[in-house]
């Protein structure tokens, strides 16, 4: 059953993007098709994905991406910024629904993970 669904979507697909007469699957997606539409003039390509390390500043990390993404949450308990979790979601390049999640702990990079970049 589930090769059947894959393979149902992998032909809509190409039927979508042969169809359309479309140069590029990006050019017939609206922003509702971006996991983070709010950002999504910033898209991570697997290469900047591997040029992130723990302990990055937030601003070197944006500097790498192209920009900033968007926050998804903010934990403070106001024992101290060194303490504050920031965590950002990023649109990624590759499969639909690529993505990466970045959390920094007191303006450092401290947990990164990623789907479907390619």
């Amino acid at each position: 059953m589930k090769k059947y669904v894959v393979s149902m979507l992998v032909v809509s697909l190409i039927i979508l993007t042969t169809g359309c007469g479309a140069e590029t699957l990006d050019e017939t997606l609206d922003d509702s098709s971006y996991v983070y539409p709010d950002s999504k003039e910033v898209v991570v390509t697997l290469d900047e994905f591997n040029q992130l390390s723990s302990g990055m500043t937030e601003q070197e990390v944006w500097d790498i991406v192209g920009g900033q993404c968007t926050n998804t949450g903010t934990t403070d308990l106001g024992i101290g910024e060194e303490y504050a979790t920031v965590s950002y979601g990023c649109n990624g390049e590759g499969s639909i629904g690529a993505n990466v999640i970045l959390m920094f702990q007191g303006g450092k990079l401290s947990t990164m993970s990623q789907f479907g970049l390619e």
